[in-house]
């Protein structure tokens, strides 16, 4: 998306103010959104500062999300804080090695603010986004959303590294123990001398 700045340009001090509705699909291939509902709208304040020009203000959009835990949808809106300082060009000795970022430049009469608007929906997308904070989500065996009622799945937790001594334990209390009620060896060579 580009906005242009033609207004501001060599007008140190000046400010324009952006309010407008962008188009909102690169948000449905986000890591857990399911869809969008309507555009996202920019409420922002471009300044000159003289030596480039900041840009800060919000975004706003209606997302709907799927809980982390039961993974139902569930409606967010998004308020986006945005701030970013374009400069008029690249500074003295500018090496795009020795910056980690890439510094942002005006280009001409003209801000291109696709990567930054991209960007700050991204980091604002909540990682684990829950759709209530005592969900208890999804039993691990058979699926049943938890929050809903109980199931009757063992969900008894054992350390997978004592998975194998889990087993052991169970195969030796199956297996019937050798004592003198069982015909143990031993016990019969102690009658036999007495």
């Amino acid at each position: 998306m580009r906005l242009n700045i033609g207004a501001l340009v060599g007008n140190k001090g000046d400010f324009l103010e952006v309010e407008k509705e962008i188009s909102a699909d690169f948000i449905k291939s986000l890591p857990d959104v399911n869809h969008v509902d309507g555009p996202l709208v920019m409420n922002l304040l471009v300044t000159n500062t003289g030596e480039g020009y900041l840009v800060n203000g919000h975004l706003n959009c209606e997302v709907v999300l799927r809980c982390s835990r039961c993974l139902k949808p569930m409606e967010t809106k998004l308020k986006i804080p945005i701030e970013e300082e374009f400069l008029n060009r690249r500074p003295e000795g500018y090496n795009e090695e020795s910056f980690l970022d890439e510094i942002p430049v005006a280009e001409g009469n003209e801000l291109n603010l696709k990567s930054l608007i991209e960007e700050s929906v991204l980091m604002n997308i909540p990682m684990k986004p829950v759709c209530e904070s005592d969900c208890l989500g999804l039993c691990s065996i058979c699926g049943t959303n938890l929050s809903d009622g109980q199931c009757d799945c063992d969900t008894t937790d054992v350390d997978i590294r004592l998975a194998p001594l889990k087993k052991l334990l169970e195969t030796a209390t199956k297996s019937p123990e050798r004592r003198k009620d069982h015909g143990s060896t031993k016990e019969k060579t102690l009658k036999s001398k007495n």
